[in-house]
């Protein structure tokens, strides 16, 4: 087989690698795109979880407070009817400021449940809404993972077909060639033979000697590029 035809079987495997090189890469990178999902379902499952605990929080002050405030209340009741059974003047002041320090307190605890059950409004209001915002994403990334999804069993099946096409390929290049474009091959992302472009291999666009370009052109024998030991051919 002639240079010319190696190069001819070669470029054909090059276009093949290409697009199986774009392709693996395509489906090494779904777990991690289906991860960043996750990792976005799982922020906003926090976040959901911290507004319901702080409004649990928010209720449980308030049970706490008016069941403090029931204790003073009762007592209260209890300190007025003693009043009426006490026989010195000394006895029912002391009773008396007694009750008058837990009117004070109870009204004190009035107002803070009155605040708490408007910041237990605001706190569910909030909750509902970040746990609507949870559901309508979850639906979103459902759906952006079934098209991912899609997009993994399509590339699998045109990996297959190319991987099948290249077995083809494969057969016409002697091995000692086919060996060294393969080891370029995964050394290079997937590009081991690339075009002269004007005077510069197009891989990593090094100039090359007029000599270089000639001999490639000549299709005498493979001419690998100094810089990277690519390949090179002549679109010429």
């Amino acid at each position: 087989m002639s240079v010319a035809e190696l190069l001819v079987n070669l470029k054909e495997l090059q276009v093949l690698d290409e697009r199986i090189f774009d392709l693996k890469k395509k489906l090494a990178e779904i777990p991690a795109r289906l991860k960043s999902l996750d990792s976005d379902i799982e922020a906003l499952d926090l976040k959901v979880k911290q507004k319901e605990e702080g409004l649990k929080r928010l209720q449980l002050d308030r049970k706490n407070k008016e069941i403090d405030l029931g204790g003073k209340e009762n007592t209260i009741k209890k300190y007025q009817t003693q009043l009426y059974q006490i026989k010195t003047n000394a006895e029912y002041t002391v009773l008396e400021k007694e009750i008058g320090g837990l009117k004070a307190d109870k009204s004190v605890l009035e107002e803070e449940i009155l605040a708490l059950f408007d910041e237990i409004e605001k706190a569910e209001k909030r909750a509902a809404e970040e746990k609507k915002g949870l559901e309508e994403e979850e639906k979103k990334v459902e759906e952006e993972k079934k098209e991912i999804d899609s997009e993994r069993q399509e590339a699998e099946k045109r990996l297959t077909e190319l991987e099948e096409k290249r077995k083809t390929i494969t057969p016409l290049i002697d091995k000692a060639t086919l060996s060294r474009y393969e080891r370029i091959l995964h050394n290079k992302d997937g590009m081991a033979l690339v075009p002269v472009k004007g005077e510069n291999c197009g891989g990593c666009f090094v100039n090359l000697p007029p000599q270089i370009i000639n001999e490639i052109r000549m299709k005498e024998r493979i001419i690998y590029c100094e810089r990277c030991a690519r390949m090179l051919f002549s679109e010429d």
